[in-house]
């Protein structure tokens, strides 16, 4: 597997170690949305043990679907947990088909379409030879979840085929492709414009393109937004005049 696709999968999926799903009741409605959660609130990381991903899952096969999250989202975190890449690709197996499951009772909720595509992004990062061969499932899932809710987790969906088109290899091998990346990184920005790693992406994704007018200029804006400590305010303020230098004297060139 090429040394760029395997950065892409250590890179993408580190977005999100895991995923947070608020403790309410979730059900099918009629048009197969979940309507007790508000995805909006989706934030990542919430630890759980391997016993809760089993309980969730044994509800899941009973057609829970709200189980099926919690289960797939529990695996995604357990994933983390170890360091033996058998054990972790074992998991990541179990959380994809969960939240496959998931997608299946809930196929119109933005949150089910995100949590599938981490996984399988996940099982992709631990199974290498299937790394290529998974990224249309990624591309597929994260598409869907940016149609049914693109502000799940600070714009996750957009930024996630940011992530995918930025660091994938181009055509023929795979579907890298800056201006797409550049696409959804600002699509993500509008949506969530106070999300660090949206407007991160995109500076990368212009300094990729040779635009670095642009890139200097919302690199700067974001330093600016950041104000640090007091202690530490000499310093910044001494950095980003620095940046402003550099970026003039490129823009001069």
């Amino acid at each position: 597997m090429p040394y760029a696709f395997s950065s892409l999968l250590v890179f993408l999926f580190v977005l999100a170690a895991c995923t947070h799903l608020p403790e309410q009741s979730v059900h099918k409605t009629e048009t197969g949305t979940i309507s007790a959660i508000t995805e909006a609130d989706f934030r990542i990381c919430d630890p759980c043990t391997r016993n809760q991903a089993q309980g969730w899952a044994a509800a899941a096969r009973r057609g829970d679907g709200s189980s099926a999250l919690k289960a797939a989202n529990c695996y995604a975190f357990l994933v983390r947990q170890k360091k033996d890449k058998t054990l972790r690709l074992a998991d990541a197996v179990k959380g994809r088909k969960l939240a496959e499951a998931a997608v299946i009772m809930f196929p119109k909720s933005g949150l089910a379409h995100y949590v599938y595509a981490y996984l399988t992004g996940l099982e992709a990062e631990n199974d290498p030879l299937r790394g290529l061969e998974l990224v249309p499932v990624i591309e597929r899932e994260a598409t869907l979840a940016a149609k049914f809710n693109p502000e799940v987790n600070g714009a996750g969906p957009d930024r996630m085929l940011g992530e995918l088109y930025l660091r994938a290899p181009g055509a023929p091998l795979s579907i890298g492709d800056l201006e797409k990346a550049a696409a959804h990184y600002r699509r993500a920005i509008a949506i969530a414009p106070k999300h660090t790693e949206n407007q991160l992406g995109l500076v990368e994704t212009l300094i990729e393109e040779g635009e670095d007018e642009e890139a200097c200029t919302h690199l700067h804006g974001l330093l600016s937004g950041m104000r640090p400590a007091r202690s530490s305010e000499t310093s910044w303020r001494k950095t980003l005049g620095l940046l402003k230098r550099l970026c003039s004297m490129r823009d001069s060139e």
